[in-house]
């Protein structure tokens, strides 16, 4: 089976994942409630073990619909697939000691930003440019509310824009999920 081919069955089979995006777009949103309604260290710990909730509803929606058991292109491209997906683990450790040191609010943003370069390796994985134009949105309306959303010290943001940068993630990814639900 060529390349090409395989790399469409995944796309077709995992309808593009929007069972990630659909999952972690619904986090995303409620770290937003949290980063309007908790203390800014509760937001931050909300924003960083967000994954503990959405990892595992994606992975039961993804193995619902059979994306995980009638995987095309044998174990190469599912360590491919699995190298990719983990890739998003490598910005723990900075979030964690950013966390620590109480920068909560720059959390959503350096997360945001991690995640637009994250999505670059599924715009080759499920050869759709879609994955492109998600990224180059968030990471242009991550920045735009971080220029317009600093505190009075004008070196980090406030916990509102932490929240409204949690909401425009979140919403680009549910809006992108259900595009790859729709074709």
């Amino acid at each position: 089976m060529e390349i090409e081919s395989v790399l469409n069955s995944l796309a077709e089979l995992n309808r593009y994942g929007f069972a990630f995006l659909l999952s972690f777009g619904v986090t995303w949103l409620a770290c937003g409630v949290f980063w309007i309604k908790t203390s800014e260290s509760t937001a931050g710990y909300a924003t960083l073990f967000q994954g503990l909730i959405a990892l595992p509803a994606a992975l039961f929606i993804s193995y619902s619909t059979g994306a995980l058991t009638e995987r095309p292109g044998g174990d190469i491209f599912t360590e491919l697939v699995m190298t990719i997906a983990m890739s998003q683990m490598m910005i723990l450790p900075l979030i964690i000691v950013m966390q620590a040191k109480k920068h909560h609010s720059l959390i959503p943003f350096v997360f945001s930003a991690s995640l637009t370069i994250h999505f670059v390796m599924y715009f080759w994985l499920y050869q759709t440019w879609i994955y492109i134009a998600m990224s180059v949105i968030i990471a242009a309306g991550a920045a735009v509310i971080y220029a317009k959303g600093l505190s009075e010290n004008k070196t980090s943001p406030t916990g509102k824009s932490a929240a409204v940068c949690c909401y425009f993630t979140g919403a680009v990814l549910m809006i992108t999920g259900t595009i790859f639900l729709l074709i």
